[in-house]
């Protein structure tokens, strides 16, 4: 029988070992978890040392990151003696043709200047390509600079005769896009475009019935047979056609999430299929895919479903357009994500090219080429227009000149810095000021700044 000191010291015994166990325990907890946030900060160090070195760095957890899914991660840097020295922000942005741009931007802790821009790998197909030698020319605009940032001024024509505004990179002729679908009221958008000396000097939006013996949608409109709210459609077509001609870019126009648009006087209807078909016409236009490769491509997707072309199916109406509604043919032109779920679509050109197997590759201007040939059979990407709220308002000069009121989404007295786009990569540099700029706006929510 166990003697009461026997008892006694087997529960001391006992109550050391569970001590020395639970010492062991922890002690390796600590030691498993100090090697893991060494794993971890290294592979920081080397991921964030082209735009960053820090000591260590502290991945930021805030609910500001759910309005931003752009942005991947929030990181914070500190020093050798745990100050911080500044943020880096893992995102990845559209560019103005839907691709996708990802890349680190370092800002300064105190200041919020950009301190470091760097590409990240992204091996996606509608990946948005900047080469390493134009991305160092982008960094060299922008680092030291103060976020938000805008344009001091676009590109213009060299011409005395014209200052208009221009977008890069367009090439003379007729270029031409309609929509793959009718809408409810079986109409089938269409938007023509003229450039000269790399200016958009005419353009026409209309729509032409599914039904060939009705009349285009101006003419009804006008007529009395197609009614809108507000002017009459024709006159709100002419309009915003208007004031295309005189701020050159769609993106200018600012399209509201509605379809609408506050800034084109007179303009009430839904301007969506004007401005993604323009934007298509832009596309063709630095191409050089001109209104009749634009219809010898549409016709090759009819041969292709059908076997045979627009005429033999009688789809050709009086004018010459193409009249059929893809609408029972989603397959052709939607473009899906992982999840099957529709993200956009192909215009005529990236259609066709696909149908060929031709790959359209990056000029290098944010453009795509009907050359090449490779088995990445992709085009030019999702047609996915990014237009600002607000963006526009009319002068009070006799030219009644458009200006840009703002840039993504912020206002342009709150702009901190200005730049001049890298000559003949806009779109390159355009999309890595928005990805700074939306670092602005993550940083305006998360540290709640008052901005005046």
């Amino acid at each position: 029988m166990m003697t009461h000191t026997q008892l006694k010291q087997l529960i001391t015994e006992a109550v050391l070992l569970l001590a020395l166990g639970i010492a062991l325990v922890v002690g390796g907890y600590f030691v498993s978890s100090d090697n893991a946030n060494k794993r971890m900060q290294s592979l920081y160090q080397t991921r964030f040392e082209p735009v960053m070195k820090s000591a260590s760095y502290e991945k930021v957890n805030s609910k500001a990151l759910n309005g931003f899914p752009e942005i991947k991660g929030v990181y914070i840097g500190y020093n050798s003696t745990g100050d911080a020295e500044g943020y880096v922000i893992d995102l990845t942005v559209k560019s103005l043709y839907g691709k996708d741009l990802s890349m680190l931007v370092a800002l300064d802790y105190e200041s919020t200047r950009i301190s470091g821009l760097a590409l990240e790998p992204n091996d996606d197909e509608n990946a948005f390509y900047i080469s390493q030698s134009d991305m160092k020319k982008i960094s060299d605009k922008l680092i030291g600079k103060q976020i938000p940032i805008a344009f001091v001024k676009e590109e213009k024509k060299d011409d005395k005769k014209s200052d208009k505004i221009i977008v890069p990179g367009l090439n003379d002729g007729i270029y031409y896009a309609q929509r793959l679908y009718d809408d409810r009221s079986r109409y089938i958008d269409y938007v023509e475009m003229e450039v000269k000396d790399g200016i958009i000097t005419k353009v026409n939006w209309d729509a032409f019935s599914t039904d060939k013996t009705n009349q285009d949608r101006s003419e009804a409109a006008l007529k009395g047979a197609y009614v809108v709210n507000g002017l009459d459609w024709a006159t709100q077509s002419y309009n915003i056609c208007h004031a295309l001609l005189e701020c050159q870019d769609p993106d200018r126009l600012a399209m509201k999430s509605d379809g609408t648009t506050d800034i084109v006087k007179g303009v009430t209807c839904d301007i969506r299929p004007f401005i993604e078909l323009t934007m298509e016409c832009i596309a063709n236009s630095r191409a050089n895919y001109d209104k009749e490769k634009y219809m010898i491509g549409l016709n090759m997707i009819l041969l292709h479903l059908f076997q045979k072309d627009a005429a033999d199916l009688e789809y050709l109406n009086d004018d010459g357009h193409i009249v059929f509604s893809f609408e029972k043919n989603p397959e052709i032109y939607t473009i899906y994500n992982d999840d099957n779920v529709a993200v956009g679509y192909m215009g005529v050109m990236e259609i066709e090219a696909k149908i060929r197997g031709i790959t359209l590759p990056n000029t290098g201007d944010g453009t795509n080429t009907q050359t090449g040939n490779n088995d990445d059979n992709t085009g030019t990407g999702v047609i996915e227009y990014d237009g600002t709220e607000d963006g526009l308002s009319s002068g009070s000069s006799t030219d009644d000149q458009i200006f840009t009121e703002s840039l993504d989404d912020l206002p342009m007295t709150e702009m901190a810095s200005f730049i001049e786009p890298l000559s003949d990569r806009y779109d390159q540099t355009r999309t890595v000021v928005k990805a700074c700029n939306t670092c602005y706006k993550f940083l305006k929510e998360y540290l709640n700044w008052k901005v005046t």
